[in-house]
């Protein structure tokens, strides 16, 4: 075999695409999603792969919006362009390509062959060890380089990372605890927020009633950060969760666990009152609690996008 023959790369065959494609579809099966729902569907059609929502699986929880839907469905669209690219294929991305189509999110083509990146490949390792990890956080609080590298991770997909002050965290502790018959989420925000925040932690809270909750070093370390983005129209939250994705599959990378909380933007009230503690911030698309455990799994390798 000549050189400029070994370069002639292989035709791509509706076969050779199909199997691409149920990789990615594979892959994406791993995306997070609200109590691991998996609130979406593929379909090929005429060379292509489609995503198509299904509310319907999202039944029993409140999401009337259908916002943590489109989350999970962002999720898994971006692991899917992931794993189709650590594979070495160049895709287009159609998102909301038909609007005639009830529930169809996303087309994604092959264009033919692409070179893979060191990053790409340590992105589509992580999603074989990414988890959601609701355990207390008791290793070393995160350092900024870190979260510069899950914000620029969450930039590439128009959305952004605030960092929860303190102080903010205090007001919406003090706030949830006087909401009138939380639901589990909300319970379990108010938890979160209540082991994190205490007398000790934040000047000039001495006298403040603090939440009945009992107090430990360990989510002490925790760092609360809320994505945020430009708009609420269906595309800002399907980019919403592609950013989900590509932040949480960075932060596994850099030995971060996310954890995402829900409650705060559940509905309405919560997502106003979160803008009103944090008013610099655009539309928020949903809190993740950050963290590290001595002994965390990684990602070796660069995994910035």
């Amino acid at each position: 075999m000549t050189p400029l023959a070994a370069r002639v790369p292989r035709p791509v065959t509706p076969r050779i695409v199909n199997e691409a494609f149920y990789r990615a579809v594979v892959a994406a099966d791993r995306a997070p999603s609200a109590q691991d729902r998996r609130p979406w569907r593929w379909r090929l059609n005429r060379g292509a792969l489609e995503l198509f929502t299904v509310p319907a699986r999202m039944s029993g929880l409140p999401d009337p919006d259908a916002r943590f839907t489109m989350l999970g469905c962002g999720a898994a669209l971006h692991h899917a362009r992931v794993a189709l690219a650590a594979r070495g294929w160049r895709v287009t991305t159609s998102r909301l390509p038909d609007p005639d189509v009830p529930g169809l999110l996303a087309r994604l083509h092959i264009d033919g062959r692409a070179p893979v990146s060191p990053a790409t490949a340590n992105l589509a390792r992580c999603i074989r060890v990414r988890s959601s990890d609701g355990r207390p956080v008791t290793g070393d609080p995160i350092g900024p380089e870190v979260l510069r590298a899950i914000g620029t991770a969450l930039k590439s997909q128009y959305v952004r990372l605030a960092v929860l002050r303190p102080d903010q965290l205090l007001d919406l502790t003090l706030t949830t605890a006087h909401v009138p018959d939380p639901g589990p989420a909300v319970a379990r925000w108010h938890a979160e927020l209540a082991l994190w925040t205490g007398s000790d932690r934040i000047a000039g809270t001495t006298g403040v009633a603090q939440p009945s909750i009992a107090h430990g070093d360990h989510d002490r370390a925790a760092t609360f950060v809320v994505l945020h983005g430009p708009g609420d129209r269906d595309v800002d939250w399907l980019h919403a969760g592609e950013a989900l994705s590509t932040g949480s599959l960075v932060a596994t990378g850099l030995g971060v666990s996310v954890l995402s909380l829900s409650a705060p933007i559940e509905h309405a009230g919560a997502r106003e009152l979160l803008r009103r503690v944090m008013p610099e911030i655009g539309f928020p698309y949903q809190v993740i609690r950050l963290g590290r455990y001595p002994a965390e799994r990684e990602c070796r390798g660069d995994v910035h996008p």
